[in-house]
């Protein structure tokens, strides 16, 4: 899963309040996910719907949601909606307030970054929304991720069970500066993770993991942008190698003949 987040005590893009949450959401239509499995990820991705992975409990794949939208029309009506408009005619959006407004994405210094950050700066643009890249080192980001001092940063998880209440727990409150980065901290979603964690797979934990879904989509802690795919690529005589869905040491099952 390839994903960004917002930090949810950040001034400037945390919070509840409608004019926040339309923010986020408007920065997500903005992305352009399209683009960047297209250009970053050679096609090599399935558009993400929520946090939860496929192979996992609580995935559906006729699940559809705002997250894989990619609607520029639509982010530009939410921000005017909620007063994120250029005051001042330098063909930069203000906040409310008339304070100005500025995203900061954390990023790596690699080239994938950097392909990142130019479709991130393309399509804040597009719609009116100044954006800079604070650039660091991992053990940097990382450290201050924990501390609470990004506003967005972004990266990969990938499953390590088929137990999809994980990618849930991500947004769990009291997880806050641990797998939950962004610091979501929302009573309504903690209680349905609390439920779907005690219920066994079936019809009842599938519609918990449902609503628990709608709430992040609808608040919008996470951007998730796609569920990467794989393509092996082996010698015919390789002996043994079959990608294992969540395991990741295949090496000492594979072997080529003497």
């Amino acid at each position: 899963m390839v994903m960004n987040f917002f930090f949810m005590e950040h001034p400037l893009v945390g919070g509840y309040t409608p004019e926040k949450v339309a923010l986020r959401r408007a920065i997500g239509l903005a992305f352009d996910g399209p683009r960047l499995r297209r250009q970053v990820f050679a096609g090599f991705g399935l558009p993400a719907q929520s946090t939860v992975a496929p192979g996992t409990s609580g995935y559906d794949g006729a699940y559809k949601s705002e997250m894989s939208d990619h609607d520029p029309a639509r982010a530009r009506a939410l921000l005017d909606l909620h007063g994120y408009v250029d005051r001042n005619g330098d063909g930069w959006r203000e906040q409310p307030d008339g304070q100005p407004l500025e995203l900061v994405m954390a990023s790596g210094g690699s080239q994938l970054d950097r392909q990142r950050n130019e479709i991130w700066k393309r399509s804040m643009d597009g719609v009116g929304l100044r954006m800079r890249f604070d650039i660091a080192s991992w053990p940097e980001l990382l450290k201050k991720s924990r501390a609470g001092t990004l506003m967005m940063w972004g990266y990969s998880w990938g499953a390590a069970s088929p137990d999809g209440g994980f990618f849930l727990g991500i947004a769990y409150g009291p997880n806050a500066s641990e797998a939950n980065d962004p610091r979501f901290s929302l009573p309504a979603f903690d209680r349905l993770f609390e439920r779907q964690r005690v219920l066994p797979d079936g019809p009842e934990r599938e519609a918990v993991m449902r609503q628990a879904k709608n709430l992040l989509v609808a608040y919008m802690p996470y951007k998730v942008h796609l569920h990467t795919e794989r393509l092996d690529l082996l010698q015919p005589g390789v002996q043994g190698y079959w990608r294992h869905p969540f395991r990741r040491d295949l090496w000492q099952y594979v072997d080529v003949p003497a």
